[in-house]
């Protein structure tokens, strides 16, 4: 009895040590993506390489940039329905728009709202021109 009380223990413990880490990375996004237009919208400028532990290490918490998630368990990408959904030429402008989700200067939760108030406030290295952010391929 104690024996297989003890083989028990162990293998509980082997399952919590192997498989724990795989449930919790489950919901982790992929730390290098490449950001671009949703398909069928030309693209003017190259593609954005873009790090979530680049940002996760500025302290940036995921809610700030997926504002509309409910939780960060209900994070879907900009380009999902009721989100930044609209790439036309005419939504260009518009702070629902596709660009304004990266480009408005005025929101927080754009990346470019948001590098220029961290290098308004004397941030180092934080890209806020073009090519910059979007180098020649």
């Amino acid at each position: 009895m104690k024996k297989s009380l003890i083989i028990s223990l162990m293998v509980a413990a082997l399952v919590c040590v192997f498989a724990l880490p795989a449930v919790i990375a489950g919901n982790a996004p992929a730390d290098n993506m490449v950001l671009k237009a949703p398909e069928g919208v030309k693209m003017t400028k190259a593609p954005v390489d873009f790090s979530h532990k680049g940002h996760e290490g500025y302290g940036i918490d995921c809610m700030v940039c997926h504002h509309k998630a409910a939780s960060k368990d209900a994070i879907t990408g900009c380009t999902a329905e009721g989100c930044h959904v609209d790439a036309s030429k005419a939504a260009k402008k518009d702070p629902k728009g596709f660009y304004q989700a990266w480009h408005s200067k005025k929101a927080d939760a754009s990346c470019l709202g948001c590098h220029k108030k961290e290098k308004k406030a004397g941030k180092k290295d934080i890209p806020v021109s073009c090519k910059s952010c979007h180098p020649k391929k």
